[in-house]
């Protein structure tokens, strides 16, 4: 079996999207309820971790594809762009509008975060992993500095011969041998480093380690497939018993490879392996559910701080009707954003890479 599509991992990037939602969402059922909410999706914050490792595992499955040459590289940046720009400044502007518009700029926090959240780039040196205000409407976007960091550096060594070499070689210089020339221990905390630098910290924070565990199940796809898929499948479930058990216990609920970050690793390697034996019992809604998890993950965080207002304009309270609205009016939302912004910047970006090969 040598494909491109995963039904396995698109569920599972939908759960993870939908597992960030309901953490953000949760204080509203913590109104009625105090603690509920936290009890059952404190751990949601964690599926940021498996984002970060299905987008390596897909990037380590496109870079096979993908010739080294500079118009192969030029492509693979360009599908990045196409895939993730127009859904994010189209919700970033909409953010931008419900947050104060105009008024942001009297602040000097709040300008910084919106003129660095232009560009992909922290806007402080500290509060690892995030180098951001995360507690504010540009809040999510934090993996998105990750997400382009790391399409910028593996489209840039695509053109190179022994790319797979360079790859390697560039992050081990950026998260073993930049900190370890500085004077820091190695460590793998998601904490990083304390450069004074929000740059050198993004590059060199161990939350990057994630998109290398996820390549290195990528690249190691044809071994993966060898075994057997009934197993695999049983391994998948397992995983998955196990990652609630430890969540619901209150353990590894921290973002980084040693805290949630290995055990979603396993969960995504048995799922692919699994494949064969589950691709036919994955349901829809799972799927739809990943399609729109780009959007859902950008757009849900309306609801918490932009639209807040209009909840308590309108009389709606937290509590369990808002939570059930902000979910139902999220998904709503990111639907129409994968529907009318995703898919049709998809299919440009696809007909002018036809365009430029011929």
């Amino acid at each position: 079996m040598n494909r491109s599509y995963f039904k396995g991992v698109q569920a599972l990037r939908g759960l993870a999207a939908l597992s960030v939602m309901l953490f953000h969402f949760r204080w509203n059922i913590n109104e009625s309820y105090p603690n509920l909410g936290d009890r059952l999706f404190g751990w949601g914050a964690t599926g940021v971790d498996l984002f970060f490792l299905i987008s390596g595992f897909v990037i380590a499955l496109t870079v096979k594809t993908t010739p080294a040459t500079f118009s192969g590289a030029v492509n693979f940046l360009k599908r990045r762009a196409f895939r993730i720009l127009p859904a994010y400044y189209a919700i970033l502007i909409i953010t931008f509008m419900l947050s104060g518009a105009m008024s942001t700029f009297h602040y000097e926090d709040k300008a910084l975060n919106f003129f660095t959240s232009l560009i992909f780039q922290p806007a402080y040196h500290d509060h690892a992993p995030f180098y951001i205000d995360d507690s504010g409407m540009y809040g999510i976007r934090w993996t998105l500095n990750y997400e382009v960091y790391f399409y910028l550096v593996i489209g840039l060594l695509l053109m190179l011969p022994m790319r797979w070499l360079f790859i390697t070689l560039w992050f081990i210089a950026s998260l073993l041998l930049l900190p370890w020339f500085n004077g820091y221990a190695i460590n793998f905390s998601p904490t990083g480093y304390g450069f004074s630098s929000g740059q050198l910290n993004l590059i060199s924070n161990p939350m990057i380690l994630l998109f290398i565990v996820g390549m290195i199940i990528g690249a190691s796809i044809s071994y993966i497939q060898r075994i057997n898929s009934k197993l695999m499948a049983l391994l998948a479930f397992a995983s998955l018993i196990f990652a609630y058990s430890q969540f619901s216990e209150g353990k590894f609920l921290a973002h980084g490879l040693l805290s949630s970050g290995w055990i979603y690793a396993l969960v995504l390697l048995f799922v692919i392996g699994a494949e064969r034996s589950i691709e036919n019992w994955v349901p829809q809604w799972l799927l739809k559910l990943g399609d729109i998890s780009f959007s859902l993950y950008l757009i849900h965080n309306l609801f918490n701080y932009g639209l807040a207002k209009r909840f308590d304009s309108t009389g709606i309270e937290p509590g369990m009707l808002r939570f059930t609205l902000s979910i139902v009016l999220s998904l709503l939302l990111a639907w129409l954003s994968w529907r009318y912004i995703e898919k049709p910047a998809y299919r440009i970006g696809k007909r002018r890479e036809k365009i430029s090969a011929t």
